[in-house]
């Protein structure tokens, strides 16, 4: 064990390193994707960012590689690492609302439960993650799909300005002003530059929204999933809707459920709305009025530790042959106790597709549609199977797909770099994209010191 590094990070954060003989080592390194079990050398918690600044600067010294952590939500396994200096950061989880400017500063270790929690007593929201565990940092940094992304934008679109600590422990103000390269890449691809750890966002006025759920049985998923994609195809920019084919309920019936979230106040599309959402035979009903802050928790909560993979493709289009292959894909699924495989179909509309007020790195605003396949079991036993089933849906999608790996929160094998993750890449953000952010990166971190995240390597590596 590195005992000199235990030294020194105990003396910037006293009481708050944890070693694999600690009583909160295990609770603590625990990581929402059970795939990966990884058991770090070293656990630090810092308390402020005076402290986090500290702590970057002893891991250069050391010999341990390093991953950081959010809420370790990352379906990559991103924020743990064998053998090496997880810097945690849930202690840095404050959320501060300005109501006057109807801001908020959000530190890199709270997840969408605090932000909404704080945001819902005063009428405000941005667009969050569909899963409240989710930490904000994370989520926002790959672009941040959420229920008001149609009327709002993604929740990078939302982001006034960062602060964050570079590879040589430099804290930095970032916005589109002081730095507009690193504000473009902080949008969408920003997990590899440095540790963001406080985020200001713009806020928008919201209590509540017409939404919730609507179950379709299963010889109605072929229409249920083509009433999705009119839905959101002609809809307005304040409606978004998720669909999942899963199995629903205490008794775990296989059905179409249909994630409905309306931020508009427009009673007559109110109602047309819901009348279309009752063409198909309706197998539960769960449609109303409702406050924004229980629209965040609809799809509820996954405790961590579960085995996960996700194979996603964003498409152009979503043709009747796609549904078809998809609906044959959850028929080929398996149902192992309480979780199971579920074909999970996200749209793009509205402001995603539009070009924002601040430049993004966001790879996937040309896309329509984003289909995935999410296989969620316990035993290790069915790794290989339930990979392969969520990679035959993700198959089933690439003849319309764009945007490379599109969606990066989704990628569960990305891995720590190397070629292969360098030519997707490329194919995600496109030659002259991935040639900016491998110039930023050898600018901000030569020696690639921060890489446990979909890993864009610096200039001078990735061309090599």
């Amino acid at each position: 064990m590195a005992r000199a590094e235990r030294r020194t990070l105990a003396a910037i954060c006293p009481e708050r390193v944890l070693t694999p003989d600690h009583p909160r080592y295990d609770r603590t390194r625990l990581l929402f994707n059970g795939m990966y079990d990884h058991h770090p050398a070293l656990i630090v918690l810092p308390r402020t960012p005076g402290e986090l600044q500290e702590v970057v600067r002893a891991a250069r010294e050391s010999s341990l590689p390093v991953a950081v952590r959010g809420a370790g939500h990352n379906i990559a396994g991103s924020a743990g690492l064998d053998d090496g200096l997880v810097i945690d950061l849930r202690l840095l989880d404050r959320v501060e609302l300005d109501l006057g400017t109807r801001t908020a500063k959000v530190q890199g270790g709270a997840t969408w439960a605090q932000f909404d929690a704080t945001a819902s007593r005063h009428g405000l929201a941005v667009t969050g993650g569909t899963f409240d565990t989710t930490g904000v940092g994370g989520l926002t940094l790959g672009g941040g799909i959420g229920h008001l992304m149609g009327k709002y934008g993604l929740s990078c679109d939302n982001v006034l300005s960062y602060a964050l600590t570079t590879a040589d422990g430099e804290r930095l103000a970032v916005d589109t002003e002081s730095d507009p390269e690193l504000d473009w890449a902080l949008r969408g691809a920003g997990h590899n530059f440095g540790i963001v750890d406080e985020f200001t966002f713009r806020l928008h006025p919201l209590e509540r929204v017409h939404g919730g759920i609507v179950a379709y049985p299963q010889h109605e998923m072929a229409a249920a999933i083509r009433l999705f994609r009119e839905l959101m195809t002609d809809g307005p920019d304040e409606l978004v809707c998720i669909l999942l084919l899963e199995r629903f309920g205490a008794s775990n019936t296989p059905a179409a459920v249909m994630s409905v979230s309306y931020c508009g106040t427009d009673a007559e599309y109110i109602a047309s709305l819901d009348k279309r959402l009752r063409g198909p035979e309706v197998l539960d009903w769960q449609i109303g009025d409702r406050p924004y802050i229980a629209m965040q928790q609809i799809l509820g909560r996954l405790p961590y530790g579960l085995r996960h993979y996700w194979s996603a493709r964003c498409t152009e289009e979503l043709p009747d042959e796609l549904v078809d292959s998809l609906v044959q894909r959850f028929r080929a699924s398996k149902w192992r106790g309480e979780f199971n495989d579920t074909v999970y179909l996200e749209a793009f509309n509205g402001a995603v597709r539009r070009e924002p007020e601040r430049p993004s790195a966001v790879p996937f605003r040309a896309a329509r549609f984003n289909v995935t396949g999410m296989a969620i079991w316990e035993s290790d036993w069915a790794d290989e199977e339930q990979t392969a089933w969520a990679r035959s849906v993700s198959a089933a999608a690439e003849p319309w797909a764009v945007s490379g790996d599109g969606y990066i929160n989704y990628v569960t094998d990305a891995g720590a770099g190397g070629p292969d993750l360098t030519d997707r890449a490329i194919r995600t953000y496109g030659v002259d994209g991935h040639r900016r952010l491998t110039a930023l990166k050898h600018r901000l971190d030569p020696d690639n010191f921060f890489r446990s995240h979909y890993n864009i390597a610096p200039a001078n590596e990735a061309t090599r």
